[in-house]
Parts: C-alpha cells; structure tokens; sequence
C-alpha cells in the first residue's frame, strides 16, 4: 500500500534487521506498506550516519566529530543488550530516487535486554525519532509503531520464543522534555506503566506493551544497574523525551 499525505510525500516503511556479523542491515518489508526505494541492504556505519542526520533534527545533536553516529554503530554491535533492529519510515516527493534524500522520517531501534531483572531477555523501544524538515505534514510515528508491533509478533518472536511484550523507559528527571508528555503519549499505542522488578525505581517510569497473555517472567527484587548501563539509558531516554 502506499502511504501519501495530504502534502503530496509519499513513505517508504521498513524494518531493518541487524546482522552484526556482516556489519549490514537486511530490510523486511510488510505488505501494508510500500518499501521499494529503502535499499535491500545498508551497511551498519551507513544506517549509523542515517539515524544521525536524523537525530539531527529531532534530538538537536550536532553529531559533532561523528560521536552520534560512532555510539549508533557501537550500539548495534553492543551486548549483551543486543540491538537487533531498526525500524524507518522515510518520506519522499514523487521525483525523488536517492533513499538518503527524505523529506521527513521516523525512526526507532529495538534491542533484546533483561535489564538485570527478566529471565529472558525482552524487547525494548529506544532512539525514537521524528525527523520533520517540512510543515504541513502527517507525522510517520504511527508508522513506525504499527511496523515494529509487526515485527515482533511475526519475526522476533519466531528467534525469541518468551517474548511477552514491548518494554520501554522514561527518565524520570530528564535535562530537556517533561516526562508526563511521554506518559500520556505512549498509552495511545498501547502502553501501561508497570514496576519494573515490582519497586519504583528513582530514575525511570516503565512502561509495557502486552501482546497476548501478559506471562512476564519478572523477579522480584529491585534492578541493578552498572554505571555503563545507566549512562547507556541516559543516551536513548533523553532523546526519546525530546522526540515528541
């Protein structure tokens, strides 16, 4: 199906699923959305660079010296918190052929954690991005958030076999953005605000995405988390509450 505004742009959706290993990304596509001008393949640096120049815009970082785009490629090659995939929507006018020449876009990367409390490593959402160089247009999000719901129950699932839900974190204190703009946000897809180890943590709302029977294979006992992995969810959360 392809997907046009009323602002004439036209999306081209895809997953982009990481294969260390080869240092590429291997894109899925989904029959409710058009995907034909994402290349088949990308390099991990290339689609390091591509979520960068997004998060240009979305996130106002600079991407001074490549460090942006260095933590991206870091980060899909990182575990044991493995980034396993990145979902884009990318806007186009009808005269374009160059992927990297969109006129908007979505982004967002899921990675399998058990954030020190799981007993089986669970996706989370982090790096959600909304890149608008132009007014007038719809946002790509709901995009973004229909394709990785996609993903997870007919993908990542079939790798994964406990997989229970879609987790994600708010900072609680954030340096920019209000936390309560993404709490009242994320419910609209589904998201419910949960304990994470069943003791409110200082530092982070949770927030869960059910699908199917919620068996969510928790302890209970408090998270811990190592200064690395802090800092780690620092980067993503931040931006995440300046993405909306």
């Amino acid at each position: 199906m392809c997907i046009r505004d009323r602002s004439g742009i036209t999306y081209y959706s895809a997953i982009y699923n990481i294969l260390p290993s080869k240092n590429i990304a291997s894109k899925i596509c989904f029959p409710e959305y058009e995907c034909d001008l994402l290349p088949r393949e990308i390099g991990l640096r290339e689609l390091a660079d591509l979520v960068a120049n997004m998060q240009k815009i979305c996130f106002k970082d600079d991407n001074k010296d490549n460090e942006n785009s260095e933590r991206i490629y870091n980060m899909f090659l990182s575990k044991p918190d493995t980034t396993v995939a990145v979902a884009l929507s990318l806007g186009y006018d009808k005269e374009t052929t160059d992927y990297t020449d969109f006129i908007d876009g979505g982004s967002a990367t899921i990675k399998m954690s058990k954030e020190n409390t799981f007993s089986q490593r669970q996706p989370w959402l982090n790096e959600v991005c909304r890149s608008k160089r132009m007014e007038g247009n719809k946002s790509p999000l709901p995009i973004i958030m229909d394709v990785i719901d996609k993903y997870i129950t007919e993908k990542l699932s079939k790798r994964y076999k406990n997989i229970n839900g879609l987790y994600l974190y708010v900072e609680k204190g954030p340096e920019h953005g209000d936390p309560a703009v993404l709490l009242r946000y994320y419910p609209k897809y589904g998201f419910k605000e949960f304990l994470l180890g069943g003791e409110v943590d200082e530092e982070y709302y949770y927030m869960k995405k059910c699908y199917g029977k919620d068996l969510s294979p928790l302890r209970k006992t408090k998270a811990k988390s190592t200064g690395i992995s802090k800092k780690r969810k620092t980067n993503s959360t931040v931006k995440r509450v300046r993405s909306i």
